[in-house]
This record gives C-alpha cells, sequence and structure tokens, in this order.
C-alpha cells in the first residue's frame, strides 16, 4: 500500500512538471515573475492539501475514537448484565475485575497498547468458579452473561489496533511545510510584519501537526478514551448490593 502510495505521488510530480515545461514557456514564465492569479492558485492548493489530509485524519481518528468508546459502554453494560445475574459468592470477583480494568489494564492499553494479562486472569477466574458451581438455569445464564462479557471484552481489545493509512502521516507533514515555504518562495521577504504573519500560520500549522499526530490511538494522547463506564459500574453494583460498593 505504501509503494502504491509513493508511486502515485510520484506520477502526479511528473505530470505536473511536465505540464509546466510543456504550458509554462511564456514571457513572465522566462523572466519569472508571478501573477496575482498564479500565487493565489499556488497558495490555495498548498493550504486546500494540509486542510484535506488533517480534516481526513482528524476525522477518522475521532471515528476511532467515539467507536472504542461506544465498546466500552458495550462491555459495561454486559457486566452490569452479568453482575444482576450472578450469585453472592461470584458478584466480588466481578467487582475485582472492574478494578482490575480501570486501575491496571488501562494503562497497560495506553503505554504498551496490549491487554493486561492479570485483568485477563481475573476474568477467567470468574468464570471458572461460575462453572464450579452446581447445575442450575441460574448458573447457565451467569455463563451467558460472561459469554457476553467477553466478546465486549475482545471487542474492546480489538479497537487498539484502530488506525489510518500510515502515508497518510508523512504526507500530512509535508504539504503543512509546503505551506509554509511556499511564502518566501512566492518572494515574502524578512520583515517584522511579515514574519509576524507567518509565524502565526506556523502556530496554526504546528497546532494541527500535534493534534493529528498525538490523535492515532484512542487509549492514549491529548484526546482519549478514560475508564469512565467501568468506574459507572462499579457505582451499579453498589446500588445492586452484595459486596459491589464503588469504594
Amino acid at each position: 500500500m505504501i509503494l502504491g502510495f509513493l508511486l502515485f505521488a510520484g506520477a502526479g510530480c511528473l505530470i505536473a512538471v511536465l505540464i509546466l515545461a510543456g504550458f509554462g514557456r511564456t514571457e513572465r514564465s522566462r523572466q519569472g515573475a508571478f501573477s496575482g492569479g498564479a500565487l493565489s492558485f499556488l497558495g490555495s492548493a498548498s493550504l486546500s492539501s494540509f486542510i484535506l489530509i488533517a480534516a481526513f485524519l482528524i476525522a477518522g481518528s475521532w471515528a476511532n475514537l467515539n467507536t472504542a468508546r461506544g465498546h466500552t459502554f458495550d462491555e459495561s453494560r454486559a457486566l452490569n448484565a452479568a453482575y444482576t445475574d450472578a450469585d453472592a459468592t461470584t458478584r466480588p470477583l466481578l467487582k475485582s475485575y472492574v478494578e482490575s480494568v480501570i486501575a491496571g489494564e488501562w494503562t497497560t492499553m495506553s503505554t504498551r497498547r496490549a491487554a493486561d494479562p492479570r485483568t485477563w486472569e481475573q476474568l477467567d477466574v470468574v468464570r471458572a468458579h461460575v462453572q464450579a458451581l452446581p447445575e442450575s438455569a441460574g448458573r447457565q445464564q451467569e455463563l451467558t452473561d460472561l459469554a457476553g462479557v467477553y466478546t465486549a471484552r475482545q471487542i474492546r481489545l480489538a479497537d487498539m489496533s484502530a488506525s489510518l493509512p500510515a502515508p497518510l502521516y508523512p504526507a500530512l507533514i509535508c504539504t503543512g511545510l509546503l505551506v509554509l515555504l511556499y511564502a518566501p518562495i512566492a518572494g515574502l521577504t524578512f520583515h517584522l510584519r511579515e514574519s509576524v504573519a507567518l509565524g502565526l500560520v506556523g502556530a496554526v500549522v504546528g497546532f494541527g501537526l500535534y493534534m493529528v499526530l498525538h490523535m492515532t490511538h484512542p487509549f492514549a494522547g491529548p484526546v482519549h478514551v478514560t475508564p469512565v463506564a467501568y468506574e459507572q459500574s462499579l457505582v451499579r453494583f453498589g446500588q445492586l448490593g452484595g459486596g459491589g460498593g464503588a469504594g
């Protein structure tokens, strides 16, 4: 895929140069002078390229983040259902699992982009405990509820791998540099007023680059999914009683 991006980018560059070579041989072009229309076109094209790629990456990253957040609430609802149907001996184990997600696994997900093995063990302990209970309709319902928790957990962990096409990130950096380089190439001189104006443009471009490059992972960065869904589950456990207090 990356090779395809590079080939098409190179082909586009070559075609643009060939068009310029074929049609850019006027007296004005030989003198190196630019018309206002040409300057406007080049500036708009540079800025539009940066905005297009930045908007695509921000929209895609935001969609991944919202999807991941929704999946945490799906797991929270599955946990609430499992806790509601659980017997008195299983409820403390479910509470321990939720606490492990909040206290341990969330840090592992944000720093190492991996599941916490101890949190997996906590959920496996819950299932092993339920499987060891005497056969009954309640036990079967608990196992069904736990299957839903396992499924929701797997989906939440899969969100750690959500990503956008990698070539878009260097393309964003290149178009950002193009926006800043265009001004001196077009003839902007080094004076105080021009420096302040271009400096402000550079600040906006830098802010955009920072936001996009730090929104590549839904569980890390300045904007990320928090474990609020699981904290709400602990509150709900406390309302249902039986060892599930939020403290």
